[in-house]
């Protein structure tokens, strides 16, 4: 990395984000990996943004499929994170408790689970954003997994 992109990544360390597990399922076989950048893009329609590193598949799954599940992670869920964001593992859905849920894996015990349609794919440097209409939404708690300073914390109201 050059020294601008040292400096840059340090700033970014710097802003407090959300973790997601966005999944997606292709010929019956689920696939997932851990973002942190997401975020909500509209509100009428319901769409969120998401990027993707352009070295892993997931991309072409979601093209694939056409639809993506967006499992917002509780604050007690850093191993799944983990897990999720692990090149070279052959199955990262192993002994992990999820169900299908329109169509779409759903991490159980997630704080919010969103699915996604009509994905469009914008090129975005190193990564592929992805912009998807949200035709189901649902929350479960107020215990959020954020990521500062490269570290995952545990956010709640009063903390």
């Amino acid at each position: 990395m050059d020294e601008l992109e040292v400096r840059f990544r340090e700033a970014m360390a710097r802003v407090p984000a959300p973790v997601t597990v966005i999944t997606t399922q292709v010929d019956g076989i689920p696939a997932g990996t851990t973002v942190s950048a997401f975020a909500s893009l509209s509100i009428s329609p319901p769409m969120v943004i998401f990027a993707l590193d352009n070295r892993g598949g997931m991309i072409d799954r979601l093209r694939a499929a056409g639809r993506a599940g967006v499992n917002i992670l509780a604050g007690h869920q850093a191993e799944i994170a983990l897990q999720f964001a692990r090149s070279g593992q052959p199955d990262r859905f192993a002994e992990l408790a999820w169900h299908e849920d329109h169509g779409l894996p759903r991490i159980d015990e997630v704080v919010a689970w969103l699915s996604c349609e009509d994905l469009t794919f914008v090129p975005g440097g190193d990564h592929t954003v992805v912009l998807g209409t949200v035709t189901e939404a649902e929350t479960f708690g107020d215990s959020s997994l954020c990521y500062h300073l490269r570290e995952f914390r545990d956010v709640r109201p009063g903390l």
